[in-house]
């Protein structure tokens, strides 16, 4: 068990000696309000009752757990999941039983660190309609499959619907035989507690191929609609949010941002982040080749199998690029390569509002897959354009022109960021980020742009990126591309490949 989560639950198992399983609360005799599962046919939304965590401290103030509650319910949630730790979460089972009282019709979750099957039905006399079981907390433990079976299995003669939370493939193999019908991802690291979206979207999959019968629920790491539209596109049964509702000033608004962005990347299932991520999981260095601007180079970049082949073509809509293309154009290369070579990404990259809304349009055309947001300013890392990129319902990434690390801001919108060199015309100089400050960065998905070339791959594939973004160092003159050098970049990269 992973250090924090052992301090917590060493410390439960002390309070629970001294203050028994009720904590101290005063608990009804029996079960008061109506038992009330979780609506699993449509996309369950989870909103917390959380005031703080280990990893974030003071998250804010609640003066009224009932009043949060009613905003959340009025912004359309399906279920109230209420913290019930008190020592690292400020939470309590009175939360618990004030918001049930409230909204007896409510499905509320207890989200607790459950070590005890008699935690079960203090549970559900005090009104939890669902329990969070984590795996983690058994998976090392002597017999902690049968503990966790026990509990389970006392959640089901209630009626309590268990939700089971895994954070990697480890643990699912570890719940599996349990056949569970409700499975949350947390996408926190608990040995690092940092936010990793890539790698638990992929865990999406495999418990699917695990528990095809399981309804599976996306936890941590939902900061905005966008994100919600990212995870949508996973095809993720629901979400669970808590930290940043909490901080909302309307929270209510917030969960129609939510569910809607959620909902519309479900239907829509867009394949970008899906592409990108399941190749991450695999290890794969992403190669782009951008400033594509004509049909013949596409298609004979598409030609190439080494590798697998390029993975995206960038195509420039900045004015002021010698590389720029007219969006009919780019309709027609697409439509060739939706024809002929449907796996390679197309990416629109944009440096204002202007070649930001042709972009949208192509986007929503279906003749790019995502876009590349360049020229980000890294004192409003959050917004493009004017516009707040946490409400985009789009695919995307931002680009961060870099010379120094004070040019870098982590808080940038989005999961990944692309680094690239600083250059007058904005791309396709030559010029690279110095390596020193690539590894300064600590980004944990490394996509580098800026004066790559098969002459130095290497240097740069030392660096273990997760996307090479290659441009003039694959070409004959400005927007022509000799392909040739792509070949050597591919074949460079198949010899290095780990087996």
């Amino acid at each position: 068990m992973v250090e924090v989560l052992a301090k917590i639950t060493a410390q439960r198992t002390q309070d629970i000696a001294t203050k028994g399983l009720d904590f101290g609360h005063a608990i009804p005799k029996s079960r008061i309000h109506p038992l009330i599962p979780p609506k699993l046919d449509s996309a369950l939304i989870i909103t917390e009752i959380k005031r703080s965590s280990p990893s974030a401290g003071h998250i804010g103030d609640i003066h009224s757990v009932t009043h949060l509650a009613q905003s959340y319910l009025n912004g359309g949630a399906l279920a109230i999941s209420v913290l019930c730790e008190e020592r690292y979460f400020n939470g309590s089972l009175a939360d618990l039983m004030q918001v049930k009282n409230a909204y007896p019709n409510a499905c509320v979750l207890r989200k607790d660190f459950i070590q005890d099957s008699r935690e079960i039905e203090i549970s559900y006399r005090a009104g939890a309609d669902m329990v969070l079981l984590i795996a983690a907390m058994f998976i090392d433990e002597k017999d902690g499959f049968l503990q966790l079976q026990k509990i389970y299995e006392k959640c089901l003669s209630f009626g309590i619907t268990p939700l089971l939370e895994v954070h990697n493939q480890k643990e699912i193999d570890f719940i599996t035989p349990l056949q569970p019908a409700l499975v949350g991802i947390n996408s926190r690291n608990l040995h690092t507690f940092e936010i990793d979206i890539p790698s638990a979207c992929v865990l999406r999959q495999s418990l699917q191929d695990c528990l095809p019968q399981s309804k599976v629920i996306f936890e941590s790491g939902i900061h905005s609609a966008s994100s919600a539209f990212m995870i949508g596109s996973f095809g993720f049964n629901g979400l669970l949010c808590g930290s940043y509702l909490v901080a909302c000033e309307n929270p209510t608004y917030a969960i129609q941002s939510l569910k809607s962005a959620f909902n519309l990347g479900f239907k829509q299932r867009p394949r970008f982040y899906v592409d990108v991520f399941y190749k991450w999981h695999k290890t794969r260095t992403i190669i782009k080749i951008c400033g594509i601007t004509n049909l013949d180079d596409a298609l004979k970049i598409g030609e190439i199998e080494t590798y697998g082949g390029v993975d995206m073509l960038g195509f420039i809509l900045a004015k002021n690029s010698p590389r720029f293309i007219e969006s009919k154009d780019i309709k027609n290369i697409s439509k060739a390569l939706q024809k002929l070579y449907p796996h390679i990404l197309r990416i629109a990259v944009v440096n204002d509002k202007h070649s930001l809304n042709t972009a949208k349009t192509l986007y929503k055309e279906g003749y790019i897959d995502g876009i590349q947001l360049h020229s980000l300013n890294p004192q409003t890392p959050k917004m493009y354009a004017n516009t707040s990129l946490e409400e985009a319902l789009y695919c995307y990434y931002v680009a961060q022109n870099v010379e120094n690390l004070e040019d870098f801001s982590k808080e940038y919108a989005g999961v990944f960021c692309l680094i690239d060199s600083k250059s007058i015309q904005g791309g396709g100089s030559g010029k690279s980020v110095a390596k020193d400050v690539l590894l300064s960065l600590k980004e944990p998905y490394l996509c580098v742009a800026g004066g790559i070339n098969p002459q130095n791959l290497k240097d740069f594939l030392a660096l273990k990126p997760s996307m090479l973004d290659i441009n003039s160092g694959v070409e004959k003159s400005a927007g022509l591309k000799d392909i040739t050098l792509i070949k050597q970049i591919l074949s460079t990269l198949e010899s290095t490949r780990t087996i």
